[in-house]
């Protein structure tokens, strides 16, 4: 992340903060930044310097207008106007970080090998949050090529109780 993009994020963050409006604006970064992964076309338009202001602020206006809170969509037009689209998602992953801080939480990304039932998820967020000291954000996938267990990303580390790793771990120390 580019110390820009932390700075624009921290203002917003500020911003929304004195308005109230943080849950608002982290809900609406959250879609623009899953717009950003999944949509090549505005990935493309975010990147590209050939359009002019006017341009780029018809195409915010069609696509945010009235459909984010008034706050993010003028921030947005800001963005648009001093050149920093190409880095709107480093800014609103800058602005995630700011606000899972201020509200006491963590993401997990959870990987198991076959679907897992509700009180085992229960059980895992548990065991987390009491381990990590933060509310858990858990988000669940499956991995048939874990052939059993799981295996949890947090704050930058892989937890692998998988039983693909204990049989690489197995072999890697038998020879």
């Amino acid at each position: 992340m580019s110390q820009t993009a932390d700075r624009y994020a921290k203002a917003l963050f500020e911003l929304t903060q004195e308005q109230q409006s943080l849950d608002a604006a982290q809900d609406a970064l959250t879609q623009i930044k899953g717009l950003i992964q999944d949509l090549d076309d505005f990935r493309h338009f975010l990147d590209n310097p050939l359009l002019s202001y006017d341009e780029r602020s018809d195409v915010i206006k069609a696509l945010f207008e009235g459909k984010v809170p008034e706050l993010v969509f003028k921030f947005l037009l800001f963005v648009a106007y001093k050149n920093r689209l190409p880095i709107l998602k480093d800014i609103a992953e800058s602005f995630d970080k700011l606000y899972l801080i201020s509200t006491n939480q963590l993401r997990a990304y959870v990987t198991t090998a076959l679907p897992i039932e509700n009180e085992e998820q229960i059980f895992i967020n548990e065991r987390l949050r009491n381990k990590f000291q933060h509310n858990i954000l858990t988000h669940w996938d499956t991995d048939l090529s874990l052939i059993g267990g799981f295996r949890i990303f947090v704050e930058g580390k892989i937890y692998d109780y998988s039983f693909k790793n204990q049989l690489n771990h197995f072999f890697q120390h038998s020879t």
